[in-house]
């Protein structure tokens, strides 16, 4: 079997979670004996030398437009992994801040009232969007729509009101982490050489994620004024959020024991996470956040988004926190601290999360896609003009 994933344009500039699920199951797929092709659409051969094309995000719309059109050109089935959830909440934060009306409104009704209606607002309009309209054609092209999890996969199809055809095709593309980088255990010593090494005193909380408005770091920093606890932020600065690492760096100075270390390589996070009291990600959106699946997995007590699909993964055994409420951050933050860490947590991530699991479950699903291709009664994708 051969199979083709192809990275997004911007893959070298900004580095993010799509690529590392990328490179980590296209090394776990050659363990499991299958040919895979990693790179950019331009330098790969026809579609027809692939037995599958595998997306992992629909945006840019241009890029995944011209993505299935390859496939569909060689008549390859495609596996579809959009990565896609609409932040109508953050809209509606700016606006119910800002907007005359909406302001009003949530004087008058209160905020969570209002934010059902805005909500209810913007996906009646949704149909009127040439985004979304061609989005969801894109989508309804493919072969087989996979996410990481049974949410995503819910939320995709109400949100896109894909049909019951396609939502009966629907699939989990399971992901993973590095069980042998993460499952190593540091001496007392080893940990104390790292904080030395990075000057970071002990209990800190910390976030690994690119520094951008999504993943909040600035909330953090101003949901725990007063909170006697380092943070310690590790990862560039996205290119398309000018400014915003400047914010964060004088909200840290103004805080006092904010650390930002740009980035470490990947044999370090281990102990990044080994040292850490929690680690925290709370991201407008997160799906899953594979930062806090390897935290976990290397004994860190974990603090996540609740607009995620974590629960399902890790249900009690981690903390949830409304990434818009720096209130619900603080106390998600404060009793995690105040919380052992959830007991049998690390090892089950070891033991269910491995990449070699993942690979081997994507491996049955592209079997399954590959055989519903030439099936009239299985096949989902129909030849969608693009």
């Amino acid at each position: 079997m051969k199979i083709a994933m192809i990275l997004r344009p911007d893959a070298d500039t900004v580095f993010g979670g799509d690529t590392v699920v990328m490179n980590k199951l296209s090394h776990a797929m050659r363990g499991q004996g299958v040919e895979v092709v990693v790179g950019p659409l331009d330098v790969l051969p026809p579609a027809s030398e692939f037995d599958l094309l595998h997306i992992f995000t629909v945006a840019p719309l241009t890029h995944a437009r011209r993505m299935v059109a390859w496939a569909q050109a060689g008549r390859v089935p495609i596996v579809f992994s959009p990565l896609y959830y609409a932040t109508f909440r953050h809209w509606f934060e700016k606006a119910s801040a800002s907007a005359p009306r909406w302001r009003r409104l949530a004087a008058t009704l209160g905020k969570e009232r209002t934010w059902a209606i805005y909500r209810t607002w913007q996906e009646v309009k949704l149909p009127l969007v040439e985004v979304w309209r061609e989005s969801r054609k894109v989508l309804a092209a493919a072969t087989c729509i996979a996410t990481s999890s049974q949410w995503e996969n819910r939320y995709v199809a109400g949100h896109f009101r894909l049909s019951r055809r396609i939502r009966q095709q629907m699939r989990i593309s399971p992901l993973g982490i590095d069980a042998g980088l993460y499952g190593q255990t540091f001496s007392d010593e080893q940990i104390a050489a790292f904080r030395a090494r990075h000057q970071i005193g002990p209990g800190y909380v910390c976030e690994v994620a690119r520094i951008e408005p999504k993943k909040n770091q600035l909330a953090v920093i101003e949901a725990l004024a007063g909170v006697d606890v380092p943070l310690v932020f590790v990862g560039h600065a996205s290119p398309y959020a000018p400014g915003y690492v400047a914010r964060c760096r004088e909200a840290g100075a103004r805080r006092g024991q904010v650390h930002f270390l740009n980035w470490l390589p990947e044999e370090e996070l281990p102990l990044l996470y080994a040292a850490a009291a929690a680690h925290i990600l709370p991201s407008w959106v997160e799906l899953p956040g594979l930062s806090s699946l390897e935290a976990g997995a290397s004994g860190c007590r974990v603090i996540s988004s609740e607009i995620s699909p974590l629960p399902e993964l890790l249900g009690d055994q981690a903390w949830y926190c409304d990434p818009f409420d720096q209130g619900s951050i603080r106390a998600a933050v404060v009793a995690a601290l105040d919380t052992p860490a959830p007991p049998g947590l690390r090892q089950r991530l070891l033991t269910n999360l491995s990449w070699e699991r993942a690979a081997a479950a994507n491996l049955a699903l592209y079997r399954q896609t590959i055989s519903a291709q030439t099936s009239l009664t299985c096949r989902v994708s129909t030849r969608v003009d693009l």
